[in-house]
């Protein structure tokens, strides 16, 4: 066995630990999967405990050895199950590059199932790498821009599944079904953080000099420009009261009066307290930038984060909004004699 000399030992040590204090800070990470990109914020911060990450707000395993990082970021399927990108990748001046996969190989059946149905793969392959975020310069007065038509994503948000909850709300979640407590179960709306940034959701806008309307989907909003406040009983709507005002040429909408749902169907809460703060901007390509942040301290201790980029597209489909038959759903309660254990759960619908 070879062993280092004691001023060698000290020499390594501090090597060891400059390299782990290089990694602290947020990063902007690109994972791309597949061929299609997905962009995200990963912060790495020192604490009492040690070094943490988060990614987009939601928790992230870490370990760090030299320059070499290694990052497990939960997520799932299209057809819901659970799986884990794990990230492997080495700093270089001031970027990591990397591949990642699932942290053990996967089995013969999983890749099988990955070849013939990749969104439903939980095995997912690709490569990644980040950059030292470096936050935009403020802006000083107003430079409003055209973001009316009609958008497709381009550049997809990393999901998080995982958040930074708070003891009370891993409490209401541990009691969720999503059955019977999901609001589109019984073909209620789930609410703006749910509705955006998904394909299929994607944004048709209109813009005014006082008002953005925004149609995501079957639902729409209304973004004011014009200083205008709501009534103050007012009570909460699913896309909530949205004003906004621009930043130079980034359009800044702050929401509020949000009726109390759900963050995903997983049952991560959002409560009537929760503001909503959303950027919009266009980039050098012409696509439209969103970033969406979620600030809810009753229930998460680490804001969550959406974010996509839209390229504009000529609408040229006729579309209808979405029909939903609530009768199925409790068709199917009464079927399974399930009734009366819904009604007898009111407390957790609003």
């Amino acid at each position: 066995m070879k062993f280092l000399t004691p001023t060698l030992a000290l020499l390594t040590l501090w090597i060891d630990a400059n390299a782990q204090d290089h990694f602290v800070g947020k990063w902007d990470l690109m994972i791309t999967q597949r061929g299609f990109p997905m962009e995200g914020l990963l912060e790495i911060r020192d604490t009492d405990q040690g070094l943490i990450a988060h990614v987009e707000g939601g928790p992230a395993r870490l370990s760090i050895e030299g320059r070499d990082i290694e990052i497990g970021i939960d997520d799932r399927t299209a057809a819901g199950m659970p799986f884990e990108r794990y990230l492997r990748g080495t700093l270089s001046e001031e970027s990591i590059h990397g591949s990642f996969g699932p942290e053990v190989e996967a089995s013969a059946e999983i890749k099988s199932l990955c070849e013939r149905l990749p969104l439903a793969c939980p095995a997912p392959t690709g490569t990644w790498r980040a950059s030292r975020h470096v936050p935009a310069e403020p802006a000083t007065g107003e430079n409003p821009v055209d973001l009316s038509g009609y958008w497709v994503v381009d550049v997809g948000g990393i999901r998080r599944w995982t958040a930074d909850l708070t003891e009370a709300a891993k409490i209401w979640k541990a009691e969720f079904d999503v059955v019977m407590d999901l609001p589109a179960q019984r073909c209620q709306p789930t609410g703006l953080v749910l509705s955006w940034g998904f394909r299929g959701n994607e944004p048709e806008i209109f813009q005014s000099e006082d008002k953005i309307s925004m149609i995501l989907g079957s639902k729409i909003r209304r973004i004011y420009l014009d200083g205008r406040r709501p009534p103050e009983y007012t009570p909460w709507y699913p896309m909530g009261f949205s004003a906004g005002h621009w930043e130079g040429s980034t359009l800044v909408v702050k929401t509020t009066h949000l009726q109390p749902t759900v963050r995903e169907w997983m049952g991560d809460p959002i409560s009537e307290e929760a503001v909503v703060i959303e950027r919009y901007s266009i980039d050098d390509n012409g696509r439209l930038i969103g970033v969406l942040t979620l600030h809810d301290p009753r229930n998460y201790k680490q804001p969550m984060i959406k974010r996509v980029r839209w390229r504009k597209e000529n609408d040229t489909r006729v579309r209808f909004p979405s029909l939903c038959d609530p009768d199925s759903f409790y068709q199917e309660l009464h079927d399974d004699e399930l009734l009366e254990e819904y009604w007898e759960r009111s407390n957790r619908r609003y």
